[in-house]
């Protein structure tokens, strides 16, 4: 059994002037499952770095078994407290989920004979048999996630902490992967701290909810802040006008595997459309096939034409991971730039901006490191430059990971009254479906290789 007790900590960022961790103490439960809450920037990350021995406290102690866990030398600290990072993709060194599971237990110095079954045993509880040969950067995020996930369950450390493991993963997946978590909580008396923005379906599974503060204060959460809220179906708006943007006889293939069969489209004008699919079903591939960033096989066009030289001047791409977006170095810097080329800049004013930026609560990190923001943060920087640019339309990959429900309330207004005002059309990936009803106008699910209304098919 691993005891870690956190007590008094506070923590502040370089230039920053107040802390982001501030007199948190908290005694944490051995062979307990905790869900750790709180706003989009408000220290979750920063909070689990620290439990992980990643960060160093500048006041106040973190101890693991009554030693401080920045003394304890990596290798030992590894035994005992293992973190998944929000962007899986930090985490991977190797080529495959198979090699790279290989590679992790090795350097625990596992006994050999205790390798292999141990990795088959986790990728037959996450379902990733069928992909751990593949090559880690070709998986869908959700899939990589799983992959980072079962890396972390392999290590077979007491304590788990787990930073935003659903981000991407599809309502399914998310379901069977905290069933899978509470059994490998119970049956082998580990301890885990999970951060998740979507309170859904946790009632039966934690044994405490916390929360920290945009203060950085730490809190017992009120249980009835937890709910298992009905699937939500999207029913398409009834006066939608065609979009330019239209592809014929669109279909994809990757890696030999058919994600989508002969498909034909016209986008919306001012309109937001969700594109949904399990993971690895081919979303991510049919939005950079939209935006020309993979071989075409099909029609695709614009105004009836199909050969425009500028196509990134029509259709804008919003990468999953925010951080392959940054052209600069500070939030500043990027939504000034976005305005100095924006084919919107009346409706785009710096006053504007100003209030959007104050919305987003980004006004205090406007001139502090993109690379050092958390995720949330890093979409909200990604998402509002890319609107200023303007483009009539936007190809948004998982806009709202990260983000807690106000701050996806306030971005998603933001976007609304903008397509009203300018007609854009923007299609945007999203797992998160609550708190959406007000502001999708249609659904496409990408499912057995075709694109289907699902309220159609309700009906």
């Amino acid at each position: 059994m691993t005891l870690l007790k956190i007590n008094d900590l506070t923590f502040t960022y370089p230039n920053d002037a107040k802390p982001v961790l501030n007199q948190v103490n908290w005694n944490l439960e051995p062979h307990s499952f905790n869900l750790l809450s709180g706003p989009s920037g408000a220290g979750k990350s920063t909070l689990l770095r620290l439990m992980a021995g990643l960060e160093r406290p500048q006041s106040g102690t973190i101890t693991i078994d009554q030693y401080p866990i920045h003394t304890v030398v990596p290798f030992e600290r590894a035994k005992h407290v293992a973190l998944l990072f929000q962007n899986p993709s930090r985490q991977f060194t190797m080529q495959t989920a198979q090699e790279e599971l290989q590679f992790a237990l090795e350097n625990l110095q596992t006994p050999q004979a205790q390798i292999k079954p141990r990795i088959e045993k986790v990728l037959t509880a996450l379902n990733l048999t069928d992909i751990a040969d593949r090559p880690l950067l070709h998986l869908s995020g959700g899939e990589q996630q799983k992959a980072a996930l079962a890396i972390i369950l392999a290590m077979d450390t007491n304590i788990i902490v787990l930073d935003e493991p659903f981000a991407n993963v599809d309502p399914d997946a998310r379901l069977s992967l905290l069933k899978t978590l509470k059994q490998i909580q119970l049956e082998q008396d580990k301890t885990i701290i999970i951060t998740d923005h979507d309170l859904n379906n946790y009632q039966q599974i934690i044994d405490h909810h916390y929360q920290l503060t945009s203060a950085g204060e730490l809190i017992i959460s009120k249980s009835n802040q937890l709910m298992t809220a009905p699937p939500v179906i999207f029913k398409k708006r009834t006066n939608l006008i065609n979009r330019s943007l239209s592809w014929t006889d669109l279909s994809i293939t990757q890696a030999k595997k058919t994600l989508l069969k002969p498909n034909s489209f016209t986008l919306p004008a001012a309109s937001i459309g969700l594109l949904s699919g399990q993971n690895g079903s081919g979303k991510s591939t049919l939005l950079q096939t939209i935006s020309r960033q993979r071989p075409l096989n099909g029609t695709l066009t614009w105004d009836g034409q199909s050969h425009l030289k500028d196509w990134s001047s029509f259709v804008g791409y919003g990468f999953q991971t925010a951080s392959n977006q940054f052209i600069t170095m500070t939030p500043a810097e990027e939504f000034s730039i976005s305005l100095k080329i924006s084919q919107q800049a009346e409706y785009w004013t710096p006053t504007f901006i100003n209030s959007c930026i104050e919305q987003l609560q980004l006004t205090e990190v406007l001139n502090h490191s993109v690379y050092q923001l958390s995720g949330g943060q890093q979409k909200k920087v990604q998402t509002l430059a890319l609107l200023i640019l303007g483009l009539p339309v936007l190809l948004l990959d998982e806009p709202l990971a990260g983000l807690d429900l106000q701050s996806i309330k306030t971005i998603m207004d933001i976007m609304q009254k903008y397509i009203k005002s300018t007609q854009t059309s923007i299609l945007m990936i999203s797992h998160q479906r609550h708190g959406l009803e007000a502001f999708i106008d249609y659904e496409l699910n990408l499912t057995q290789q075709t694109l289907i209304n699902p309220a159609e098919r309700g009906a």
